[in-house]
């Protein structure tokens, strides 16, 4: 006989009446609010408080140590050498490093002559602190100048930077208002130019190296929410400066998409600072810890939490768990969910056991009656249908507003929604639910999701679908890079029967490459043959040719920008035509192509 039942810790779900802990099911939720107005989850602002520099302030850790946190979502610090200073982290943006740079020469006149870059995320403000960067050591890992070329997004496929730089900006408040009840709560990230300077000292892992007479150890194996973390040890001030300890919970997986993040990684990274036995841990993001006593405490209980959070996926696998009942499975047990850096204030656990099982099994739930489900418009059109028209669908989703099931309005409106996206009353309701699940939710980054998508829906900001990085960080990467990526954008319908290629001669850079049409691919040809006699060749500038990539211009001022080298210009809009255009205008609420 067969168990198909499922292990004790599954949480079984009520029909009627609000959930005792789903906060988006009615389950009572304490709320507070900000000094700009936001209102929030209570908690978590309490918590928050525990682990992370919520007003302005420098903290001298170590002799020669400064930690600089509390006006910003992320922490700036300054190691001062024998006749120079080191700086560990730039900023988000120039402001960040203007600002950094009033606070150095409060105290001191002398010189940087190094930046240390944590990671891909806050190098922004360099050009701001170090002019040019003329003989100044930028400091980093070997992959962060090929990740911020990628606009820093840690992308598997870097095709897809653009969704994720949109879904960044939706992820950290980048369109909610700066004051009243959907203003900020926690990463405000800022967005704008960039003051990035590229690595020009790449270390490897364990590398030591003396700067201004401090000596320091660099440790790149291991990372957190990217794969170019740069973890570095002062032994002679017992100090670690790094970007794997985190506030909250660490965030194995993030809701914009990046690169797989194993939990095994993170824990590993930890494990490496552990180790060195530190007395101090200064914080990318959270408050500076002291003592090695609770150095170790912190240290341990984040690695324990990354170790069950695996752990307990795979055991609900092994008892037969698909992707969705994983959100409930995996849960930690009170003696690592009410420790100070592992608060629910960024992301969520439910996210994670899902996130696993993908990576592990992918995306089918072992249950053959999930291999090939209808498409979603068809199943939206058959469960309106079955609960009795839009109408009826609409009142249960009010039914269950007024009832704070907020989740399952949500998710009544959405099946009304795949239908007519465009249905004023089903985006208002749906606009109310979302809003709602913003107000409730433990943690900013979903809460941002949330109200983003709320006010979107009802007209208040515009959200596209796609946002491409500035050309001058697209030129970071070798023309190579972009033209590669362009490939993905061909329409296989109009392109199916051509036979011809395109190639681009840079007339900046020493770069020469192009695409060849084969049976409605376009594939990227990185050296051209020298004549190509069916084919149309041009030369452009790299800025021009980026312009065109990231859909800044059209393909017919492209066209008027190029030199001729072989072939017609009427050829080349023809080649070009085959190309999707991507308008700016899409949305992230348009339907999608089915």
């Amino acid at each position: 006989m067969t168990d198909t039942t499922r292990p004790s810790s599954s949480i079984p779900s009520s029909l009627h009446g609000p959930s005792a802990t789903n906060p988006y099911m009615g389950a009572p939720v304490a709320l507070t609010t900000l000094a700009n107005g936001a209102l929030t989850h209570a908690d978590s602002q309490r918590r928050l408080a525990q682990t992370m520099y919520l007003t302005p302030t420098a903290e001298t850790v170590a002799p020669g140590v400064t930690v600089y946190g509390g006006d910003g979502f992320l922490n700036l610090s300054v190691i001062e050498g024998d006749d120079g200073l080191i700086v560990y982290d730039s900023g988000e943006v120039p402001d960040d490093g203007e600002r950094l740079l009033r606070h150095i020469r409060e105290r001191t006149d002398k010189p940087i002559v190094a930046i240390v870059y944590s990671h891909s995320h806050y190098v922004h403000g360099s050009r701001a602190l170090v002019g040019d960067g003329a003989g100044v050591q930028i400091i980093g890992h070997r992959k962060l100048n090929a990740n911020l070329s990628g606009n820093a997004a840690g992308t598997t496929y870097p095709e897809t930077a653009p969704i994720q730089t949109s879904r960044l900006l939706q992820q950290f408040n980048h369109y909610v208002p700066d004051e009243g009840e959907d203003a900020a709560a926690g990463a405000a990230l800022r967005f704008g130019r960039s003051g990035a300077l590229p690595v020009n000292r790449p270390v490897d892992d364990g590398e030591c190296l003396t700067v201004a007479g401090v000596r320091m150890q660099c440790f790149t194996a291991h990372g957190s929410d990217t794969d170019d973390c740069l973890t570095l040890y002062l032994p002679d001030h017992g100090v670690v400066l790094n970007n794997i300890l985190w506030p909250f919970v660490p965030n194995i997986y993030t809701l914009r998409g990046a690169k797989f993040r194993d939990p095994r990684d993170w824990r590993d990274a930890l494990q490496t600072i552990l180790d060195l036995d530190a007395e101090v841990l200064v914080n990318t993001h959270a408050r500076a810890v002291r003592g090695r006593a609770v150095v170790r405490e912190a240290l341990e209980h984040v690695i324990d939490a990354l170790d069950l959070v695996l752990d307990q996926t795979l055991r609900g696998i092994l008892h037969g768990c698909g992707p969705d009942d994983l959100r409930s499975f995996v849960r930690l047990p009170a003696a690592l969910a009410e420790y100070p850096n592992l608060a629910q204030i960024y992301g969520e656990i439910s996210h994670f056991g899902p996130y696993l099982y993908h990576h592990a099994l992918g995306w089918f739930d072992g249950d053959a009656a999930s291999i090939n489900p209808l498409p979603l418009r068809e199943q939206a059109e058959r469960l309106v249908d079955a609960m009795g028209g839009r109408d009826a669908v609409l009142a249960k989703a009010s039914e269950a507003l007024a009832q704070r099931q907020f989740a399952w309005a949500a998710q009544l409106l959405q099946y009304l929604f795949r239908l007519d996206p465009f249905d004023p009353q089903v985006r208002a309701s749906k606009a109310d639910a979302l809003g709602a699940m913003g107000r409730v939710t433990p943690a900013h980054t979903v809460r941002s999701w949330y109200l983003t998508q709320a006010r979107a829906l009802r007209g208040e900001v515009d959200v596209p679908l796609r946002q491409f990085a500035s050309p001058r960080i697209l030129a970071l990467a070798a023309p190579a890079e972009s033209m590669s990526q362009f490939r993905v954008r061909i329409d296989p319908e109009r392109a199916a029967d051509r036979r011809d290629a395109l190639v681009i001669r840079f007339t900046d850079r020493d770069a020469r490459h192009g695409w060849r049409l084969r049976r409605g691919v376009a594939r990227f040809v990185a050296a051209p043959a020298r004549s190509e006699p069916d084919a149309v060749e041009i030369e452009i500038d790299f800025e021009t040719w980026l312009l065109f990539f990231s859909c800044r211009i059209g393909r017919d001022r492209f066209a008027q920008a190029v030199r001729l080298v072989h072939g017609t210009g009427e050829r080349l809009l023809d080649f070009l035509s085959l190309f999707d255009e991507l308008p700016a205008g899409d949305s992230v609420l348009k339907p999608a192509p089915v």
